[in-house]
């Protein structure tokens, strides 16, 4: 069978080769298709590369399957605010890190945003500052969907807040230990949540800073 290999970063502990088959992926696009209605009168702006997750089912191939304009580009700040301008997309996707090399420029600061009606975060914790200020420049919904490379996001998603609904899309059987840790279709992921408060707290391991490019005999 077909399928796409994939290679966690390493941050938290040593990379590994994750395998999906196409037939999951592609269940995976339509559930985040069907998460933020997304229609082929949608503009969707990507930058995430073709080696993460993200790229294929957040953004690219739901993208395609859905029939909408996909604008593709590495990230740049300049460059992302230009085309942000320029195509003025309905549904974006960034991480935190993202959004403040964005905030570091004058060009973004001076950009309007009301044309995205839904804008997916995720990766590391979000602000709630962060959430507000973007709302408070047009943005009408800012999602953060959790998930991973080995069970790709959205497994369950926050509104506007860092609240999680702990709701699994189809697909997802979730638990959690008694350490609060989310397992996700028996996948012990090192998250550690509030279950009661259904909030992110830390990872199990903290990130050591490395990739799998810096593994000997993984390039």
């Amino acid at each position: 069978m077909s399928s796409l290999i994939l290679f966690t970063s390493g941050s938290t502990k040593e990379p590994k080769e994750i395998n999906h088959n196409w037939e999951y992926i592609y269940q995976c696009a339509k559930r985040s298709i069907r998460e933020c209605n997304m229609t082929k009168d949608d503009v969707v702006l990507d930058i995430f590369p073709p080696n993460v997750i993200a790229h294929y089912t957040i953004t690219a191939l739901p993208a395609q399957l859905s029939g909408a304009k996909l604008i593709t580009s590495n990230f740049d700040p300049y460059v992302y605010t230009k085309l942000f301008n320029k195509y003025r997309p309905t549904i974006i996707a960034l991480i935190p890190n993202h959004v403040n090399v964005l905030n570091g420029t004058k060009e973004w600061h001076n950009t309007d945003l009301s044309c995205v009606r839904y804008m997916m975060m995720g990766s590391q914790n979000v602000p709630q500052e962060m959430i507000d200020d973007l709302r408070k420049r047009g943005v009408k919904t800012v999602a953060n969907w959790y998930g991973s490379t080995e069970n790709p996001p959205p497994v369950f998603v926050a509104h506007n807040n860092g609240i999680f609904d702990f709701v699994p899309r189809e697909g997802y059987n979730i638990r959690f230990t008694e350490e609060g840790e989310c397992v996700i279709n028996d996948f012990y992921t090192g998250d550690i949540f509030d279950v009661e408060n259904h909030t992110f707290l830390k990872r199990k391991t903290q990130a050591n800073g490395t990739t799998w490019k810096t593994i000997p005999g993984t390039i």
